[in-house]
Order: structure tokens, then sequence, then C-alpha cells
């Protein structure tokens, strides 16, 4: 069973299994514990299949736009592997651009955080103003963390300001 219909069945499971839990016990039985250990179980779960999501549309990306490989390329792969996504997203102008500017907010780490500031993912937006440029963007409640959407939303503002978002020192 693949991990998108487990996370199904799991968050199914949980839900009756909690419901039952509240509706045959008094109150003060339910043990806020397990239902904590229920709600972690699931959205790690949950968490899981974002990630294989993810996986599989950067797979898709590659058979449909590539091969993109790393024998020539400036960037090291940890960048050069998001290419798909920025070449999906940016002009083909500014797709090197875009790299560049992986490469120098995150070195590729979707996940990255600045230990100094708010900003975070890819492209290093501030948590202070992605909510809004993301509805802007078309990607309402996406999380900064989801590379296709910090690719776009960077892209969205590439558009609609200019590079002057991204001043990287090499």
């Amino acid at each position: 069973m693949n991990l998108i219909k487990r996370a199904r069945l799991l968050s199914a499971l949980l839900s009756v299994a909690i419901l039952a839990t509240l509706l045959t016990a008094p109150a003060a039985a339910v043990e806020p514990t397990e239902l904590a250990e229920a709600h972690t179980a699931y959205r790690l779960t949950l968490e899981q299949a974002s990630e294989l999501r993810q996986q599989q549309r950067l797979a898709e990306l590659h058979r449909s736009n590539g091969p993109y490989d790393n024998t020539t390329s400036e960037f090291a792969w940890e960048v050069e592997r998001w290419r798909p996504v920025v070449d999906l997203y940016f002009p083909a102008d500014r797709v090197d651009w875009g790299l560049r500017i992986i490469d120098c907010e995150s070195r590729g780490d979707p996940v990255a955080k600045n230990p100094n500031s708010t900003a975070s993912g890819l492209f290093q937006h501030l948590a202070s103003l992605w909510d809004d440029r993301a509805v802007a963007a078309g990607w309402k409640d996406a999380d900064v963390f989801d590379p296709f959407a910090n690719v776009a939303v960077a892209a969205w503002l590439l558009d609609n300001g200019g590079t002057g978002h991204w001043v990287c020192k090499d």
C-alpha cells in the first residue's frame, strides 16, 4: 500500500477511534497523551505523504522536461535538482538567475531557516510577507517550505518587483 493510501487510512482510523473514545467515555477518561500521540502520528504521516507527493512531482518534471543532470552546471546537485521546478515557473532567461539565488540563499535546502531572521525555504521568504505574497501569487495557504510554492512565489515576486528582493553576496 503506498504512503498516500496509508495516510488516508490512518487518518480515517484515527478519526473513528477518537470519535468512538469521545462518545463512549466520560470526558475525564479521555487521556490527553493518547490523543496527542495519535495527532502526532497523523501529522507525521501527512508530512511523509506530502514529501512523497513532492518527490513524485519532481520525478514527473524530470520525465517530461529532462533529463536534467549536473554534468556541465555551475551549481552543486543540491541546487541543480531544483532546475525543473525553477524552469516551470521562471522565464527561460531567468532560470540560471533563480538557481543562483537558491544557491546563495539556501544552498538548495527546501527547509532552510535563517537563524537570524524569519527567512525560510529555497528563496528565503520572510514570514511576515509570505502569506500575502503566496495569496497574490495564487498559492493561498501554501507552506513556505513547499519547494514548489516557494519557487512559484519567488517567480511572482520577480515579475512584480524585480530582483531587488534578493541581495546575494558571494
